[in-house]
């Protein structure tokens, strides 16, 4: 039994200390009922403590004896994707250090119905903007408080800060990030050599890549003047260099990593298709094409001056395949499907993903083979033609584009595509910020459960690619037998990895076992 709380505002301890678990909470409001104390009760997020708050709490500890703040832990706190800013440990040590707070508690319940149930404050607060609230479950709140004999009580005065206003307005200069990576490891129990293991589990892993043939050319040159003729840029070229991109990076890095990798696509009898055939082969990947004359490699070239990209020229064009080539590709996914663990499906809308071969892809997980998918913005291929995909790693500005829907939140927005595509996973990627997961629901009007990742990157040169080799990490991850959250912290890091270089090469085995070597203890 923890010992009674003595008169006066701050002397209330548990070994010294304020915060506890909700079981010792009990046992100390039970203590407090028995000496005839007046216990108030707040309950909320506090993300970012701004002096609304500290308003807020200093009339709430006021109206009683003594003052108990429980908070929402990181899984529930339902304000966006990447909410809280502020893990809940350091939440809750800031409530903690201020003087007129006597308890504090972190709360793993959806909403403060079961807390206040477990606590039965004498008086629970609430801000003063509640005055005026339809929320349903304020109002269950209230119910509850009053049942068990207790008062409701606004807040006097007004909250005239937000921490969601502060957060957005002063993200980039908060360095909360790493805090925020040690509460994800420590959420899911991640260990580097768990990790560590798992990566080497790679090798061997047969994985089928299905997109189109797309090279990545880099054109470095020396911008010497203005040209005499008109006012354009006047450079000189100095070197060049080519790199598969698209579904090609994906088997590349795939193979990179050691697994058994085949890439299927289709090829016309071209230089262009033979240097890109060799590029894979070199690299271990194992290629098979059906050959349609109607479809070139397509050629992405960025021009670049010290390093920096100046301007980008596409040569390719939207070319369907060929009916006869269309229902070979069919054939030689089905076959080749069957002696791989998985397919990654990469539609950057060329028009190689037909209306049939998107069935096809989808009727995989009915034939025992899962599919990972993704698609390009840059076309505007549909990430909803696809159905059932063990995964799906859009960025939020494809997902925004796959919905025309540029207003509703991704928690929405992930709703709507499980409800249409009835996939497994959503990973949205969200470039510096990072990536969230959505979970799909488990019964019919649960509001989704999200995890959030921010970015691993000390110093992003060049992005291009960057979505690939998140997708090939995120499914042999899967693959070798990871947990959700150690794929997503693999990919994230390979990701990371990536963009710290200029060019679109895959990230080395060795350079990624070395970064994880050098994780301190992260959690």
């Amino acid at each position: 039994m923890p010992p009674s709380a003595p008169s006066g505002r701050s002397e209330v301890r548990l070994g010294g200390r304020k915060i506890v678990t909700l079981a010792e909470l009990v046992a100390v409001r039970q203590s407090l009922r028995s000496e005839g104390k007046v216990v108030v009760q707040c309950h909320g997020c506090f993300d970012i403590v701004h002096p609304g708050h500290i308003r807020y709490l200093r009339f709430a500890r006021d109206q009683g004896d003594c003052l108990i703040v429980t908070i929402s832990g990181d899984r529930v706190v339902g304000k966006g994707h990447d909410r809280p800013y502020v893990s809940e440990q350091l939440r809750a040590e800031n409530l903690a250090a201020l003087e007129f707070v006597d308890w504090v508690c972190i709360d793993e319940s959806a909403w403060a119905g079961p807390v206040l149930e477990a606590v039965r404050p004498d008086v629970y607060v609430k801000g003063k903007e509640y005055e005026k609230s339809r929320d349903p479950r304020f109002a269950q709140e209230r119910d509850l408080v009053e049942a068990q004999g207790g008062r409701v009580i606004l807040s006097s005065g007004e909250v005239v800060f937000s921490s969601t206003e502060i957060i957005g307005r002063f993200r980039d200069r908060f360095a909360f990030d790493s805090d925020r990576v040690g509460a994800f490891w420590r959420r899911h129990g991640l260990e580097k050599t768990q990790l560590e293991a798992l990566v080497r589990r790679f090798s061997g892993v047969p994985l089928l890549v299905l997109g189109d043939p797309v090279v990545d050319r880099y054109v470095d040159c020396d911008v010497i003047s203005v040209a005499a003729e008109s006012p354009v840029l006047n450079a000189q070229e100095l070197s060049e260099e080519s790199f598969v991109g698209a579904a090609g990076l994906i088997a590349k890095q795939c193979a990179t990593f050691g697994a058994r990798t085949t890439l299927l696509t289709a090829l016309a009898d071209s230089v262009e298709a033979a240097d890109f055939r060799e590029a894979l082969t070199e690299a271990g990947v194992e290629v098979s094409s059906v050959e349609d004359k109607g479809r070139p490699v397509y050629v992405k070239t960025r021009f670049l001056s010290d390093g920096q990209k100046v301007f980008k020229v596409n040569r390719g064009r939207y070319a369907p395949l060929s009916s006869i080539a269309s229902r070979e590709l069919e054939g030689e996914l089905r076959r080749l499907a069957a002696s791989h663990g998985a397919v990654i499906a990469s539609d950057f809308g060329y028009g190689l993903f037909s209306a049939s071969l998107v069935e096809a892809v989808s009727a995989l997980p009915a034939a025992g083979t899962p599919y990972y998918v993704d698609v390009s913005q840059e076309n505007a291929a549909s990430l909803l033609r696809f159905k059932g995909a063990a995964c799906a790693t859009p960025t939020e500005a494809e997902l925004r584009v796959a919905f025309a829907d540029h207003e509703s939140g991704l928690s929405n927005l992930a709703s709507r595509f499980y409800s249409l595509t009835a996939a497994r996973r959503l990973t949205i990627t969200l470039g510096k910020r990072g990536a969230v997961v959505f979970s799909p629901p488990t019964s019919e009007g649960d509001r989704l459960a999200s995890d959030y990742l921010p970015a691993y990157v000390t110093r992003a040169v060049d992005a291009v690619g960057a979505g690939d080799v998140f997708l090939a990490t995120t499914a042999l991850a899967d693959l070798a037998g990871g947990t959700q959250a150690q794929g997503l912290f693999l990919a994230m890091m390979v990701a990371g990895l990536h963009v710290e270089r200029l060019g679109n090469e895959p990230v080395d085995l060795a350079a990624l076992l070395e970064s994880l070597s050098r994780l301190g203890e992260v959690g």
